[in-house]
């Protein structure tokens, strides 16, 4: 049997996206006025409600690029195994309790609890289930469906039935915290997948990227988290280098959102094979080399091998 090898789309072996969170507009739209010339693709991790009565500006802003529910209203959820008490005293940042938590004025079921980075938004599970649904579908309202991702609001965060629930309704579900190269910059796992660098490293673990040797399999590389975090770390410079240094080179990377790059992954455990066919029963084309002569496999076609 002849040996197949799957390339991405212009038969590069890496892919290269962003993940980027909370739908912060103004320095999206300076972010992507840094990565769209330079034809970079990434995903958009927004939450629904901040878009409310502004839908048809949000289409448009982010037409072109991946959409994944970040759950409506960002907030965390109940901890398992931690038991909180409830203050009946009005909530001052500067003074209250740290040991309790405190109702949020206005946001019925919404309370503050401290975090090792402050006082956050806390809901319990029943809450933060239904947030991730109504987030999932009005993303889908404003973007004519489509939405198959999450991205955890504040990271994976500790609590199974939630965690469970998240996984069921959703296709890839990201936390926080970026993995370098731990897994040799392989596609990663759906279900808990993190991005490979942040503004702090972007340029470091993107040339260990650049010269990771090709060995035969599909490569990933992501990089996170906010639009903001470039502002406020003046590291937009940075990310300018990244641009030149590695955009409009489509024949070295395949530049697509994250929803496209698992879209493919799937495709591609669609290839069925016999011992003198291979065909791709996926509706996706396929970039393939046999025994070393590359084609490409459009959908529903098969080739002799």
């Amino acid at each position: 049997m002849k040996r197949i090898e799957f390339y991405y789309p212009s038969f590069t072996k890496k892919a290269l996206t962003f993940t980027i969170d909370d739908g912060n507009m103004k320095y999206d739209r300076m972010l992507l006025d840094i990565l769209e010339p330079a034809g970079i693709k990434g995903t958009f991790n927004l939450c629904s409600d901040i878009h409310k009565g502004r839908e048809k500006e949000t289409r448009e802003f982010y037409r072109g690029y991946g959409i994944a529910n970040h759950c409506k209203y960002h907030p965390l959820v109940n901890f398992d195994g931690v038991e909180y008490v409830v203050s009946d005293e009005p909530f001052r940042p500067e003074s209250s309790d740290h040991g309790k938590i405190y109702k949020v004025e206005g946001k019925d079921g919404f309370f503050w609890v401290m975090r090792p980075n402050g006082w956050r938004q806390m809901i319990y599970e029943e809450d933060f289930i239904r947030y991730v649904k109504e987030g999932l579908d009005e993303l889908g309202e404003i973007f004519g469906g489509g939405v198959k991702d999450f991205a955890w609001p504040y990271g994976e965060q500790n609590n199974a039935v939630v965690k469970e629930y998240v996984n069921s309704v959703h296709r890839s579900v990201r936390k926080t915290g970026p993995t370098i190269d731990l897994d040799g910059f392989a596609i990663p796992k759906k279900l808990g997948w993190s991005y490979n660098a942040n503004h702090l490293n972007l340029l470091e673990v993107m040339e260990k990227y650049e010269a990771y040797p090709d060995d035969g399999e599909l490569k990933f590389f992501a990089f996170g988290v906010h639009s903001i975090d470039f502002e406020r770390d003046s590291k937009w410079d940075v990310l300018k280098e990244f641009a030149k240094k590695y955009g409009n080179r489509p024949d070295t990377y395949w530049y697509a959102t994250v929803s496209e790059i698992f879209d493919y992954e799937e495709a591609t455990a669609r290839l069925e094979v016999t011992d003198s066919t291979a065909t791709n029963m996926s509706d996706i084309p396929l970039y393939v080399s046999v025994d070393g002569e590359k084609t490409v496999i459009a959908p529903g076609e098969s080739v002799g091998i």
